[in-house]
């Protein structure tokens, strides 16, 4: 029999959600684009921001961080300040959020019919740029936010980075030949996949099926022999990079 182990209620309907696959935590994001991290078990808010808007405490700690580092006078408008948009994805992301990741597609990948000896349970090494932390990422119309919840501290990157496109949703893509990962992959309104290098921060590739209609899910699969597969999803149907 199921047992209600907490509640919490909001001020708005809840439109986004996620749970960690190992810590109590959930995040959601609501109609008024609010987004919130809770600790369920501990019945706590850990963090919330308006990622739809500027968040003032955001900019506030942006520029003290930045003072800190010795800069006197922010060159140009910082991405903080910039207007986030419609909150379209968030998303937990770290070493075990990775593994999970891994586990059920190679889960799902074992049960095909034509599976065959190629699809392991190996792991490898985190990145060096997610070992020990533990990123919370928004995907809003105008910027990504990667905000690590252990130091607190974030990183805006705005659509401007990402050939001016609005960003509709995302998937972490776990291997990268070029030693520039973890990478993300956006979904964008141009019917194009742009992918971000979660170390430099730049664009490093972009994929397109030929047409333009918007992405609306992007989603990482692995197939019988082994190799983990892109399928996004737009206007017209259902294909695999």
């Amino acid at each position: 029999m199921l047992r209600l182990r907490a509640f919490r209620p909001t001020n708005d309907k809840i439109i986004k959600i996620q749970l960690h696959p190992t810590h109590p935590w959930l995040v959601t994001a609501d109609a008024s684009d609010h987004v919130s991290v809770w600790n369920w078990e501990h019945r706590q808010v850990i963090y919330e921001l308006k990622a739809g808007g500027v968040d003032e405490r955001r900019l506030v700690g942006a520029k003290l961080e930045k003072l800190a580092e010795g800069e006197s006078e922010p060159k140009g408008k910082p991405t903080e300040a910039m207007r986030g948009g419609s909150v379209k994805q968030v998303n937990f992301y770290d070493d075990d959020v990775r593994f999970w990741q891994l586990w059920r597609n190679r889960s799902a990948a074992a049960e095909a019919p034509s599976a065959v000896n190629q699809v392991t349970s190996s792991f490898s090494s985190p990145a060096p740029s997610t070992k020990g932390r533990h990123f919370l990422v928004i995907c809003c119309e105008n910027k990504a936010i990667f905000l690590d919840l252990v130091t607190m501290r974030g990183r805006d990157v705005p659509k401007q980075d990402l050939e001016n496109k609005s960003l509709l949703c995302m998937e972490f893509l776990s291997r990268s030949a070029g030693g520039d990962g973890p990478l993300v992959a956006f979904g964008g309104s141009d019917g194009i996949i742009r992918v971000l290098s979660m170390i430099t921060w730049k664009l490093v590739r972009r994929y397109t099926a030929g047409h333009k209609g918007s992405i609306s899910c992007l989603m990482t699969f692995m197939a019988s022999s082994g190799e983990v597969k892109l399928q996004f999803t737009l206007l017209g149907g259902f294909f695999v990079v």
